[in-house]
């Protein structure tokens, strides 16, 4: 009788555990987003607009989200936050020094870089960012 009880109590704490496991893990996990890498820079920003945040552990001040929120989706832009070791043969390219600052790329040619002062504040708006989408747009028609 021990045994039995025993033996029922095992399978029904493992059916619990199971089940558990089993609900918890549908809670939709966010996709694991690819890393940019100095290896495969050139490949994402080969297509369309591509706003590239460049950021560091250290840095002063975060970039306001309200400044991409208006940017992302315009034109098609779409927007990459890169921490700068991972880059550091683009950075050592763009001149980036300090963090954080902002380049857009358009079909794989650099069009504007925006780089933060020696605070870390980088002086740049909505309305600037989607002008220099629009203007990189003009360029290509004439």
């Amino acid at each position: 009788m021990k045994y039995k009880k025993l033996i029922y109590w095992v399978l029904g704490f493992m059916l619990f555990v199971g089940w558990t496991d089993l609900v918890w893990g549908q809670d939709n996990p966010k996709p694991k987003a690819e890393e940019i890498t100095d290896d495969n820079f050139k490949k994402k920003v080969a297509k369309g607009f591509v706003l590239i945040k460049f950021t560091a552990s250290y840095q002063m001040i975060k970039l306001d989200n309200k400044l991409l929120d208006g940017v992302k989706g315009f034109e098609g832009c779409v927007i990459y936050e890169v921490d700068h070791s991972k880059v550091k043969k683009v950075v050592k390219k763009l001149r980036i020094r300090n963090y954080p600052s902002l380049a857009l790329f358009h079909n794989g040619s650099k069009k504007e870089v925006w780089k933060a002062d020696m605070d870390g504040v980088v002086d740049v708006t909505n309305k600037h960012l989607k002008k220099a989408i629009q203007d990189a747009l003009a360029g290509d028609v004439f």
